[in-house]
């Protein structure tokens, strides 16, 4: 969480505005290596850069070890030296004409200890009182020590919270993505088991059905890869298998030498059953069913809105369906199917009573009909 007092220097301006400049230095606990960034203020505003510490560590670990978390110098007190990133050497206190006051931050939770130095003016004007000449009293000295190292500390543990909170739900996300994976993995496991399993038996009923014919027969490439696809119930295959082979043997032109070589062609699947009308369309004419549909799951989408008090907007509706739609498509639905809901609403007065009376879009419609229908007498 090194950057973590990086992310707190770069907020510093808006904690003490018009702030000269800020000195960060880190000392890494296990190895005491020290590291330093420094915040710089210029006319377009503040830049940060990384400075080297020449020395100082003697100082630091000094501090660490006191009792007080902050503590006002001269510039004359700090017995350490910086190198920025060009060839002068220079103090870390060369004419400036500020007092320093260290900040110590030292979070258990992170590997390093953290020490801010602010460059304030020998006057309050950091602190919008310009009018006040009078320098820096004691009193004042340690109410505004106090102030900033529980506001800088508060920055901390704000901003280890915030990591804390990202790195638990990036675990969580990556557990889940592997649960998934791991799962689609299982999924395909059993999948490719199942396909294996419905080839052994049409293999098994191939045999069967060639040892009843007296005739060996033989899967294809081809035939092995139609039957993984197979999706009808186990007991069907023993028919298209004998299907197949009457097929290929009618077709073979080697009669009882060579084995007939079943392939794809020679298999024909039987089509799946058409799913029932529910009781409510039976007697319903073809062009109404898609309409009554559609009016169905717009009631029933419209009826769980409401329950949940949710606005009944065609956005909200269209996020209900099985597989979400978007408003205007919607919209274009029952434009398309216009006439046959006027139908189907006169036909069963009792139905859609939701969308009848509180869907603003059926609504709609009713109102343009009934318009043109008064324009047109």
């Amino acid at each position: 969480m090194k950057h973590i007092a990086k992310e707190v220097l770069s907020q510093v301006p808006l904690l003490i505005p018009g702030i000269e400049q800020v000195i960060l230095i880190q000392m890494d606990q296990s190895n005491d290596v020290l590291a330093g960034e420094i915040l710089k203020k210029r006319d377009d505003g503040y830049f940060t850069e990384p400075v080297k510490i020449e020395s100082g560590n003697d100082f630091f670990i000094k501090q660490l070890h006191g009792s007080l978390h902050y503590k006002w110098f001269s510039k004359n007190e700090i017995p350490f030296e910086i190198e920025p990133n060009v060839k002068v050497q220079l103090s870390i206190f060369n004419e400036l004409k500020y007092s320093v006051l260290l900040i110590i931050i030292n979070i258990t939770e992170t590997a390093f200890s953290n020490f801010y130095f602010f460059y304030f003016n020998e006057n309050l004007s950091n602190f919008l009182l310009d009018k006040v000449s009078e320098q820096f009293s004691a009193q004042h000295k340690n109410m505004v020590g106090f102030l900033i190292y529980h506001a800088v500390h508060a920055f901390f543990r704000i901003y280890t919270h915030h990591e804390q909170v990202i790195f638990t739900f990036n675990t969580q996300v990556l557990a889940i993505i592997k649960e998934r994976d791991n799962l689609k993995e299982e999924i395909g496991k059993i999948y490719g088991k199942e396909r294996h399993e419905i080839l052994r038996m049409a293999q098994h009923y191939l045999n069967k059905i060639a040892k009843e014919s007296g005739r060996a027969a033989i899967l294809s490439d081809s035939a092995k890869t139609k039957l993984r696809d197979f999706t009808g119930e186990l007991f069907e295959l023993d028919s298209v298998m004998r299907d197949a082979m009457t097929f290929a043997g009618a077709l073979s032109l080697s009669k009882g030498v060579s084995p007939i070589i079943l392939a794809d062609y020679h298999l024909r699947f039987p089509e799946p059953a058409s799913p029932s009308l529910p009781a409510n369309m039976e007697g319903l004419p073809q062009r109404y069913i898609k309409t009554h549909l559609l009016l169905d799951r717009l009631e029933l989408a419209a009826t769980g809105l409401k329950q949940r008090k949710i606005p009944l907007t065609s956005s909200n509706v269209g996020k209900e369906f099985p597989t979400p739609v978007s408003a205007p498509a919607i919209t274009d639905a029952l434009k398309k199917h216009k006439k046959r809901i006027f139908s189907l609403f006169e036909q069963y007065p009792e139905k859609w009573e939701t969308i009848r009376h509180e869907f603003r879009p059926i609504q709609n419609l009713f109102i343009a009909h009934t318009n043109s229908a008064q324009l047109s007498a």
